[in-house]
């Protein structure tokens, strides 16, 4: 694959690692014990140990990254930008996630509808681009 087609995984590697070194520079302010799910009124329901709470949503990130590139091979595209665009969609989200989880954890209020909303709006917006570029089923 040519080095060009692999700019979107850099960028969402890039925002993953951004988000994992923010938890590290955020550490000495962040709880033992951070809350990293919320039930549907906004309110944790899921703790983890710190550590695992820095450290899981980037490594589910290049996770997630990883099983789009494989998945794939599999179903291929007839354009390579939709996969790239899946790519950078999965890295960009469970960045931005990241940093709304910790904002919460450093006592920030942080509405729910702030997290879900741009959430959606990008996955349309990925939506119709994959179905313009790509066309339909």
């Amino acid at each position: 694959m040519a080095l060009d087609s692999r700019w979107p995984d850099v960028l969402a590697a890039g925002l993953l690692a951004a988000s994992a070194l923010a938890g590290l520079a955020l550490w000495p302010r962040l709880p033992a014990e951070m809350a990293i799910h919320f039930d549907s009124g906004g309110d944790p329901d899921d703790f983890v140990a710190r550590p695992l709470g820095v450290a899981l949503a980037p490594a589910l990130g290049v996770a997630g990254i990883a099983i789009a590139r494989l998945s794939a091979r599999a179903d291929p595209s007839t354009d390579a930008r939709v996969l790239g665009a899946a790519v950078l969609f999965v890295g960009a989200v469970v960045a931005y996630v990241q940093a709304l989880v910790l904002a919460y954890n450093l006592g920030y209020a942080v509405p729910f509808s702030l997290g879900l909303t741009p959430v959606l709006v990008a996955a349309a917006l990925l939506t119709v681009y994959a179905l313009r570029v790509d066309g339909p089923l």
